[in-house]
């Protein structure tokens, strides 16, 4: 299990340094989507990314016409199974298309899977031939505002900072992932990114970010790393099953035919996330209640039944987004939850208003 003081300790690190850089979020104006966790391979069995491919080019056309700014927080590549020049080979036509967010819509933040682009002459070795001049940084920093008042300031991290395998052991991590897993995938073309995949660690480190950004004053935390998604600090399981809660409670006869097929369409949607990810849903049903809404996360580019998760800032409101391609057909995108952002910011003021949060064993 990551160390929580460590990852801390990391995490304030980060935020203080990006103080200096803090750029404004202007809720109403600025339109913003988040996507990480591609894992561009080389288009072979060890490759994660290219059932997903589909979906995350129809996403990208979609944003691109509708003014969005396209943010990619980090493992965009990965770079600890295969080295850069293949990847980047295989996966020219996905960077071309990002191209297209140039010169003032395109933001690039490393992970631990692609800590190639920590080293500014790396990133000057490799991408600006595909990708036009860039800098790719760590995280970061907004001033979150609304009708010129100051809400609260967000963070944008990968999420990896401070843990032993992906920040502090990454050198051996990657000799073992490199030589030993991808090997493994390339035999038996057995991802290594669906959401059941360390799911008890995933969960503990979900909750170590979610207390990390709770001990913060206004703040909300946006990462990605753990391939979960989370909205308002819980899982996505967590919420379907809230929504199930309060629909068998309703007693309003008339909507009832209504009621039924919503139910319907969650438990399908809880039963595919259980058989997708069992021992992650056991360890979300007995989660501490985060009631914080401090933390989000972007899910990731590379689950295995070809759908991709994201989280937009537009019209006021952040919301968790699935894109899906489904037997050849066109594109499809799901809100899967969606919130105001004033109101993200008004319920965080007031749980610190009523006094310390309790604490996370």
């Amino acid at each position: 299990m990551p160390s929580p003081s460590a990852i801390a300790r990391a995490l304030d690190g980060v935020l203080a340094e990006l103080a200096a850089t803090e750029r404004p979020l202007d809720i109403e104006r600025d339109r913003l989507v988040i996507f990480s966790d591609h894992h561009k391979g080389q288009r072979d069995g060890a490759d994660d990314f290219a059932i997903c491919e589909p979906a995350y080019l129809a996403a990208l056309d979609s944003y691109l016409a509708d003014g969005f700014a396209l943010i990619v927080l980090g493992d965009a590549e990965e770079l600890w199974e295969n080295r850069v020049e293949p990847v980047l080979e295989a996966y020219a036509n996905v960077l071309a298309a990002e191209r297209r967010f140039q010169p003032d819509r395109y933001t690039r933040v490393w992970g631990n899977h692609d800590d190639e682009w920590e080293a500014p002459r790396r990133v000057d070795k490799h991408l600006p031939a595909l990708l036009g001049p860039i800098r790719v940084v760590e995280g970061l920093r907004f001033a979150v505002t609304s009708k010129g008042e100051r809400l609260g300031t967000l963070l944008m991290v990968h999420g990896h900072q401070g843990t032993l395998l992906s920040d502090r052991l990454a050198g051996v991590s990657k000799l073992v992932v490199r030589f030993l897993w991808r090997t493994v995938q390339r035999l038996t073309r057995k991802g290594s990114t669906t959401p059941a995949t360390d799911a008890c660690l995933r969960a503990e480190h979900d909750r170590t970010l979610y207390a990390w950004a709770g001990d913060q004053p206004s703040f909300v935390l946006i990462a990605g790393h753990t391939h979960r998604p989370v909205f308002s600090s819980k899982t996505h399981l967590q919420q379907i099953r809230e929504e199930q809660r309060a629909l068998q409670r309703m007693e309003d006869v008339a909507a009832d035919l209504r009621r039924q097929a919503r139910l319907a369409e969650l438990r399908e949607l809880e039963a595919k996330i259980q058989q997708q990810d069992e021992a992650c849903a056991s360890i979300s049903e007995d989660d501490v209640d985060r009631s914080r809404p401090c933390y989000f996360n972007t899910g990731c580019c590379s689950f295995a039944d070809s759908d991709i998760t994201g989280i937009e800032l537009v019209d006021g409101e952040i919301r968790l987004v699935k894109w899906e391609t489904k037997h050849g057909g066109p594109a499809r995108r799901a809100v899967l939850a969606r919130a105001a952002v004033r109101s993200v910011y008004e319920a965080l003021n007031d749980s610190a208003d009523q006094g310390p949060r309790p604490t996370e064993s």
